[in-house]
């Protein structure tokens, strides 16, 4: 099908305007359909992030499969609210006051990279679900710019006693320590970790987020265990 789509493409570049992006919708279909039954089996949500892909031509056959989109800045937020739907969540590294107030019109869920953002805007969100990136200080990104873990990272709150001062005004919690990682005994490890080290704080939250950078629609990656491990998860005593 890849062959046939790009003889397709070579057939009719005379009347294509570029540059253009070619996208195999039978492909894409094949991943959506794993995201649906990781969905189905497992009970988690999964959301689109748009730092990553956002070419919203497919987006009405995406949120088919999918229950909303993450972002990393309000720009995001706002093409995931209005192109694509469902659940809008709202993260950026470093919110100003006007990203806030403007992200709070329209997002279901806004989580802030540190402490003093959340003090800082608390009063201004306090209307939606407000969530808080933790640091639990262990990665598994091969990539040094997105690994929370390396040294001087600001990525997150390593504190967990700052992070238990603020736990009543917060909802949920997300780990994103995955960039592009295929392996579920290396997911199964940080799981083991955050459950082992923040389950009384877990006790506490409506949700929490594993971030992104699993790579679980890879081709021969273990789906049902990776469900089952999820389930496991969710389950677990706190």
């Amino acid at each position: 099908m890849k062959d046939s789509i790009l003889e397709i493409a070579q057939q009719n570049k005379s009347r294509l305007q570029t540059p253009y992006y070619l996208i195999d919708e039978v492909r894409l279909l094949e991943n959506l359909e794993k995201i649906k039954h990781v969905r189905e089996r497992s009970g988690a949500k999964s959301v689109l992030a748009l730092k990553c892909f956002s070419t919203w031509s497919v987006f009405p056959l995406m949120r088919r499969y999918m229950d909303g989109t993450t972002s990393s800045s309000l720009y995001e937020a706002k093409l995931g609210h209005e192109r694509f739907g469902g659940e809008t969540q709202a993260y950026s590294v470093a919110f100003s006051e006007s990203d806030v107030r403007e992200a709070c019109t329209f997002a279901s869920k806004i989580i802030f990279n540190s402490i003093s953002q959340l003090e800082r805007f608390y009063d201004i969100a306090k209307g939606i679900s407000i969530g808080l990136r933790a640091n639990p200080g262990v990665s598994h990104s091969h990539y040094d710019l997105a690994d929370p873990a390396r040294k001087g990272s600001r990525l997150g709150v390593p504190d967990k006693a700052a992070i238990e001062r603020i736990a009543d005004r917060i909802s949920g919690l997300m780990f994103h320590v995955n960039c592009e990682n295929a392996s579920l005994p290396d997911l199964s490890r940080i799981l083991d970790h955050i459950g082992r080290e923040y389950g009384p704080l877990l006790r506490k939250m409506q949700w929490v987020s594993l971030g992104g950078g699993i790579a679980f629609t890879d081709e021969g990656y273990p789906l049902d265990e990776f469900c089952d491990r999820l389930k496991a998860f969710a389950g677990m005593p706190r």
